[in-house]
């Protein structure tokens, strides 16, 4: 039967007898090696065959001409290669399967202490894919914005807050510091981190507060 919808139609449902597919939080994920350069392939093939796997990508740009990296897309040809290479990650309620022996370039378990499989957790995971992604940033991108409040977290600042105002292409920033009588002071970007939101709120609370308190 061919049914026909168009944008703004009111439709109803039909009910099926299949269970719905809810997401499965692995509580850790194991690392399985498999023969370098093959990593793709073999995330592919278990896939396939029904299998979680992760293999972390890191994104180049190599220049046709010079066959150097070039951070530029537009000049470059795309190249994909493993964050990690030969080592594939499986969750936990998946890695007993005996379909993972069957795979080709599949190797062994990677294994610590008393031949106890090697894990990682979630929040391991989380920090994994965050290198991966701040690796994978698009050229020109930056991590602060000007305005943006963020707090020092390294040198002889430390613990002082301050608002961007200035970015340069050396991942260098001028903050405003209110604090030092409203000096700027010029730091890298990883002296610095974004202030929270819940941090921000309770300054801005402090400060009415102040204000009220004066009249």
């Amino acid at each position: 039967m061919n049914m026909h919808y168009e944008i703004g139609q009111f439709v109803g449902y039909v009910p099926t007898e299949e269970p719905l597919a809810v997401p499965v939080t692995p509580e850790r994920w194991f690392m399985l090696s498999v023969t370098p350069g093959r990593d793709a392939r073999v995330v592919r093939r278990l896939l396939d065959r029904g299998i979680c796997a992760y293999s972390p990508i890191v994104v180049r740009y190599i220049n046709r001409q010079t066959k150097q990296e070039t951070r530029k897309p537009h000049l470059g040809k795309r190249v994909e290669r493993p964050f990690l290479a030969g080592m594939v990650f499986v969750p936990d309620f998946d890695a007993g399967k005996p379909a993972i022996r069957r795979v080709d370039d599949v190797g062994e378990w990677l294994t610590v202490d008393e031949g106890r499989r090697a894990s990682l957790k979630p929040t391991d995971m989380t920090v994994v894919r965050c290198i991966v992604n701040a690796m994978n940033r698009p050229f020109g991108e930056r991590d602060y914005a000007i305005n943006q409040m963020v707090q020092v977290v390294d040198g002889p600042l430390a613990g002082f807050v301050g608002q961007v105002k200035r970015l340069d292409s050396h991942s260098r920033l001028t903050v405003f510091v209110d604090a030092l009588r409203g000096a700027s002071v010029q730091l890298s970007e990883a002296q610095v981190e974004p202030v929270p939101a819940s941090t921000l709120a309770a300054t801005a609370r402090r400060r009415k507060r102040k204000r009220s308190e004066r009249h």
